[in-house]
């Protein structure tokens, strides 16, 4: 609860018992600190009178050399003086102050060169030191005889019996400032209760009745000082907030019947428009679907034209290029492996002239011819025709064909097309060398890449229906962010000049024609697998 919470009253009380506990803590530690300071001086001239004294004792030489003489007086001095904690008897010797006798107990020679060259000079060393929690006085005295200081007498004089008087003297004190703040607390209590609380509360009673709507009440105090005059203004101040209430409520009357026939209109209002609005949404819903579908339209439009023209324009020197393979395949002096590298060109120009048709026509497209592919036997020829190409990139490959792969209902072409663009994207992806590694299995389609693209072999059972290629690649990899549209016609994550964003989209839509799926998983920095899984040929 904090200090705005409590009342008037009681934080005056509480501030006045403040600075009273204050000033009376502060003189009573002050009067103690003087006293115990008095109280110790008294104390250290007791011991350096008893020094002296004991000092005096010694008369001769010899009593100086009976240690046994001086232990037993010091012990029954020691029994009478019960503050006496210690007494030691030193002679100074050429080595210095040698200790011949004492009190039970060690006792320390107590005092550096300086304060025993003090003593020798036949002056009384007092110091106050706090030996085991307890203070204590520890003086030394000189002893002389026949005019000569010989040695020194070590009194250590306890001071517990002032330490407990001068706490005894504390809590006394503590306990009138505790009384005295009491007393003080009490009387003001009751002096404000009858001067200030009552009063108040009565004038609170007055506003509690003004609150609940008696604006007739009044606080009467009867009173000439300041709280009766601030009574009178209050009840002047509720007869003319009485005179203002009553206008008001004429006024507010009005106003409530003006209020509800204006929420009437501004309900009609508001079902007009969330109506309005609502056919608003809906308008500029059906206008996005239909620009964004006019966008897409406009763009494959595009495409279809600029394909046309590009078709058009390399079938000329395709077809001079075609010719002269055939002529270089009807010369008779060229050898076997020479003969084959030319019938692959004259065979992959075909291709390209029948997908430059195909582009030509395409409010008419070549449905692909199906027939049983060996998978494993078109991609080891795709590579074959690739490998000038991975070689002079630097590009290692590694093969995992499957022998007992059977085979799919598919065309050729159209897979070569598809596979083709997945090596020509692994290349690309590996600018300055690198691992393509091909693999083709059976599946069952279940999780077919690992977690971060990984190819891994597993056991599937000899039901399964899909035959599975992976090509994977040490590239740089797919953003996570880009994974889930590289498939999306016109998108593409290469370079601006260097990719038209249709290879991707066109082979997911050649492998489900093929009735299968294509996927992809990819890490960057790690590189990406493309799988297209297709279905067994049956019959």
């Amino acid at each position: 609860m904090g200090m705005r919470s409590l009342s008037l009253q009681i934080r005056i009380i509480a501030l006045v018992i403040l600075i009273v506990g204050v000033v009376l803590a502060l003189s009573t530690y002050l009067d103690v600190k003087l006293s115990e300071k008095t109280f110790e001086e008294d104390l250290k001239e007791q011991v350096v009178s008893l020094a002296q004294e004991l000092a005096a004792t010694i008369g001769t030489r010899r009593e100086l050399e009976d240690p046994e003489v001086l232990r037993r007086e010091m012990e029954e001095i020691r029994r009478v003086r019960k503050t006496i904690d210690r007494i030691g008897v030193f002679e100074f010797t050429p080595k210095g102050p040698v200790l011949i006798a004492s009190t039970s107990g060690a006792i320390e020679q107590g005092a550096g060169q300086m304060e025993w060259a003090t003593v020798r000079e036949g002056r009384i060393i007092a110091s106050l030191e706090k030996m085991r929690g307890q203070r204590q006085w520890n003086v030394a005295a000189p002893i002389r005889l026949g005019g000569e200081i010989v040695g020194a007498i070590v009194v250590k004089f306890s001071l517990e019996i002032a330490d407990r008087l001068a706490a005894k003297e504390r809590r006394q004190s503590f306990a009138i400032m505790v009384v005295a703040s009491v007393l003080i607390g009490g009387f003001l209590g009751w002096y404000l209760q009858q001067n200030i609380s009552r009063p108040i509360q009565a004038l609170i009673g007055t506003m509690a009745k003004a609150e609940t709507g008696d604006l007739a009440a009044e606080a009467r105090l009867g009173r000439d000082d300041e709280l009766g005059r601030l009574a009178e203004g209050f009840n002047r101040m509720l007869r003319r907030i009485q005179g203002s209430y009553e206008e008001n409520v004429k006024l507010l009357e009005r106003i409530e019947n003006f209020n509800r026939e204006l929420q009437s209109e501004v309900e009609r209002a508001t079902r007009e428009l969330a109506a309005r609005n609502e056919e608003l949404r809906r308008a500029n819903a059906m206008l996005f679907d239909v620009q964004r579908q006019l966008s897409r339209t406009e763009r494959l439009a595009m495409a279809g034209q600029l394909a046309a023209m590009v078709a058009h324009e390399i079938g000329n020197p395709l077809h001079s290029i075609s010719g002269h393979v055939q002529l270089l395949l009807q010369d008779g002096e060229l050898d076997g492996d020479a003969m084959d590298r030319l019938k692959i060109i004259e065979a992959q120009i075909a291709r390209v002239v029948e997908i430059l048709q195909s582009l030509l026509t395409p409010s008419s497209p070549v449905e692909p011819v199906f027939k049983p592919v060996e998978i494993s036997q078109l991609m080891e020829g795709l590579l074959d025709l690739m490998a000038p190409v991975l070689s002079r990139k630097g590009v290692a490959v590694s093969t995992t064909f499957d022998p007992d792969l059977p085979s799919v209902l598919g065309d050729p072409g159209k897979l070569q097309q598809v596979f083709l663009n997945l090596v020509a994207n692994a290349l690309d992806a590996m600018p300055d060398g690198g691992s393509l590694r091909v693999m083709t299995r059976r599946t069952s389609g279940d999780q077919s890449l690992s977690d971060g693209g990984q190819l891994e072999s597993r056991a599937v059972d000899g039901d399964a229906g899909l035959v599975e290629l992976c090509v994977a690649d040490t590239g740089k990899g797919i953003p996570p962010q880009y994974v889930d549209r590289i498939f999306e016609p016109f998108f593409t994550t290469k370079e601006i000049g260097k990719g038209t964003g249709l290879g991707l989209s066109i082979c997911r839509r050649l492998v489900e024609a093929h009735g299968g799926r294509i996927q992809v998983a990819s890490r960057v920095g790690a590189g990406t697998v493309f799988s297209v899984q297709l279905p067994i040929a049956r019959g």
